[in-house]
């Protein structure tokens, strides 16, 4: 299996976790009495326990040098702010607006590429507009008022603008990172100690019986260490411009998911929508990257043990 098809896999399972993410907190938002917030912080606490939990058994870790850790602890900063600001625009953004501007990001990392001279799909042109115009369709419920909150706004774009960095400098950030579960743990570390300051400030409530604990776990895994994994070693295989407009399926994915697990209907429209997003996906992955000088996409598949 080429590169290519592995790095398609892993964004696509990439977004698959995210789609999770958000199908559990409106699941936990619903049925638990702690604030988005607090579940965010144990998000990222469990996750960053978990991850070194596992790392103590790995055989051969790589050793980073040129404190290539830090690097990766500040992308760890940068998801988490993302992460942070998401919750904050959804508690004063309709979801499908906030879908809508959150998903300027594929493109903002796809500009950035051009400017830098780094590999672009060819066909970019074409699949950035059908993606978009396909979130657009599935997001949107006709009648559905779409009231601008200055605040909620602010924060939807500041979640859009660390969702680009973090794909942008994650390709750097990773780059001779030949480890790259060593790699995400330091990067899930990053996320943790922003987690652990916010702790003093917002203050922390414990879950009230197993089965809120169970579904923190569950988020914190399929929600949090996959996805983030999944996008890391993705990213390196097909690049920040190509990895950004495949996980542009995760909306596609929540609406699906949502039909399955909180009995939502799928109107003709969303039908379209996601069909349109499908369709820009498997353009773009048909699309030879165009030849420019700069930094080449890594060609081997990187080791995981």
């Amino acid at each position: 299996m080429n590169k290519q098809k592995i790095g398609l896999f892993l964004m696509i399972l990439a977004a698959f976790g995210l789609g999770i993410s958000v199908i559990l907190m409106r699941i936990m938002t619903q049925s638990m009495a702690m604030p988005p917030y607090q579940i965010g912080i144990w998000r990222f606490v469990l996750s960053g326990s978990l991850i070194w939990l596992i790392s103590i058994f790995q055989k051969g870790k790589q050793k980073f040098t040129n404190n290539r850790h830090l690097w990766l602890i500040g992308l760890g900063a940068i998801f988490s702010v993302s992460g942070y600001t998401a919750l904050f625009a959804l508690n004063r953004m309709p979801s499908s607006l906030y879908i809508i501007i959150l998903y300027i990001y594929p493109s903002l990392v796809v500009l950035y590429a051009k400017a830098r001279k780094h590999p672009v799909p060819s066909l970019f042109w074409l699949a950035l507009p059908m993606s978009f115009i396909g979130l657009v369709l599935t997001a949107y419920h006709p009648g559905e008022a779409l009231v601008i909150d200055l605040t909620g706004l602010i924060f939807t774009l500041i979640n859009a603008g660390a969702m680009a960095l973090y794909l942008i400098l994650s390709e750097k950030g990773f780059r001779g990172v030949d480890d790259r579960f060593l790699g995400t743990s330091w990067v899930i570390t990053g996320a943790m100690l922003v987690s652990l300051v916010l702790i003093p400030i917002f203050g922390l409530s414990l879950p009230n019986s197993g089965r809120e604990w169970g579904i923190l776990l569950i988020y914190s895994i399929f929600g949090t260490l996959m996805p983030v994994l999944s996008m890391n070693i993705g990213l390196q295989l097909l690049g920040a411009a190509r990895g950004s407009v495949i996980i542009t399926v995760q909306p596609v994915i929540t609406v699906l998911m949502a039909v399955i697990f909180l009995d939502e209907v799928l109107t003709g429209q969303q039908w379209i929508g996601g069909l349109l997003v499908v369709i820009a996906v498997v353009v773009l992955q048909l699309s030879p990257d165009r030849k420019s000088q700069g930094i080449q996409v890594n060609n081997s598949v990187p080791d995981l043990e």
